[in-house]
């Protein structure tokens, strides 16, 4: 195979580089496509200046210099280089991923041996103690202590929902199960809460709800005892909304903004946490589904 490589080699360039031959003007236009930048394109700004078309007429361009090229070797040299650009362009076969059954099953007994209600406590607890500390160091002249709260999987739970649709998402089930007003609050992290209301904290809460579903989020929360807080920060309507962590992080930057030292920050997922503006954060568990 190494032999019949070296004879190739020295049959096919040769092939493409030496003037008044086919195929070596297109090859020449290749070989310069090739050393020039990519021109912009303004229709697809995802695409780096230059776009799928130009790039598929390039390939197609040299793919027709190479088989003008391999037209003046034997048959057993020119299946070569045809096999292996052909392999080249052809992408790879995926692998199966892993069966979602059996995934199923060991969320349904993570929540079902208790440790997925542990888990929640451990944390509430840790921050229930930092909570407690960090109030009792007060605040400087002009700063205001305040602790931002997620809502769903962080002060309201939603299980009997995600069990009762087999963890799946179904956009009108969901709305449904929210206008009903029936998710339990999350009791540990109730009385991290109730810390910070006590000590005359203000509370915030924000939350990938929107701003339809205020009235019955908010009817939901005081149903369940949270009833105090400073504004609850819905995401805002339009076709194209944020990233979950963009929203999030944009929400407590204004607060900060505003004079709030944020003490601490709760949620479920890390798009509630990341990019800073709050002293301490504490992740509770949800392996239940993700929200970027």
């Amino acid at each position: 195979m190494l032999g019949l490589w070296f004879e190739l080699r020295g049959k096919i360039l040769p092939a493409w580089k030496r003037p008044g031959r086919r195929g070596s003007a297109s090859a020449a236009r290749v070989i310069t496509s090739r050393a020039e930048p990519r021109a912009a394109n303004p229709g697809n700004p995802s695409d780096g200046g230059g776009s799928s078309a130009a790039n598929a007429a390039l390939s197609f361009r040299a793919g027709a210099a190479l088989i003008a090229a391999m037209s003046k070797l034997p048959l057993r040299l020119a299946l070569v280089p045809a096999l292996l650009w052909l392999a080249a362009a052809s992408p790879l076969p995926a692998l199966e991923p892993s069966n979602l059954y059996p995934h199923k099953q060991e969320l349904r007994a993570y929540v079902e041996s208790g440790e997925y209600a542990r888990s929640v406590a451990d944390v509430a607890l840790s921050a229930n103690k930092y909570l407690v500390k960090r109030i009792h160091r007060g605040a400087k002249p002009g700063q205001k202590l305040a602790v931002v709260f997620d809502i769903d999987e962080t002060a309201l739970s939603n299980l009997p929902h995600i069990l009762a649709d087999d963890f799946g998402y179904i956009p009108r089930l969901w709305d449904a199960w929210v206008a009903e007003g029936q998710a339990r609050a999350i009791v540990p992290i109730q009385t991290v809460y109730e810390t910070a209301v006590r000590a005359k904290v203000d509370v915030f809460f924000i939350t990938g709800r929107s701003e339809a579903q205020r009235a019955a989020t908010e009817r939901n929360l005081r149903e369940v005892g949270y009833d105090t807080w400073t504004r609850i920060i819905y995401l805002p309507p339009g076709d194209t909304p944020p990233t979950m962590a963009r929203f999030k992080t944009e929400a407590r930057k204004r607060l900060t903004a505003e004079g709030y030292v944020i003490i601490a920050n709760i949620g479920d997922q890390a798009s509630d946490l990341v990019n800073g503006y709050a002293d301490r954060t504490f992740k509770l568990p949800n392996p239940f589904y993700l929200a970027k």
